[in-house]
């Protein structure tokens, strides 16, 4: 799990986002854009996300997925979110798969207490 930060002074890591524990979280530093990946190990089919977001959430967001970490395709985004939990049907596969938030919508970074990604 990479992160592309976390919240200054926080102990809220990425891996926190993936942990199927929903009483912890990722907490990114302000600013735009942030994003939680990761690794899945091997290519995979990709049929769902789910996003559970705390109160820092983010109105503009996009799936990604990349072969190597590195080379980001866009397969779901939104420009109307409003955070709580979010199911996002898939058709895609890739590595690594991430949530890049692009716009925030609130004046915090983004939060997520899970970020699910399941398929084959």
């Amino acid at each position: 799990m990479q992160a592309s930060s976390v919240e200054s002074g926080s102990t809220m890591a990425g891996a926190d986002a993936v942990d199927g524990n929903r009483a912890t979280r990722w907490a990114s530093g302000s600013g735009d854009p942030q994003s939680p990946a990761v690794n899945l190990g091997q290519t995979r089919t990709l049929t769902q996300v789910e996003l559970d977001w705390e109160t820092a959430y983010a109105s503009s967001w996009q799936i990604q997925v990349s072969p190597d970490g590195s080379r980001w395709q866009t397969i779901a985004s939104s420009t109307t979110g409003r955070g709580g939990d979010v199911q996002v049907p898939l058709s895609g596969s890739g590595r690594w798969v991430r949530v890049l938030g692009t716009v925030r919508g609130t004046q915090f970074g983004y939060s997520l207490w899970e970020f699910g990604v399941y398929g084959q």
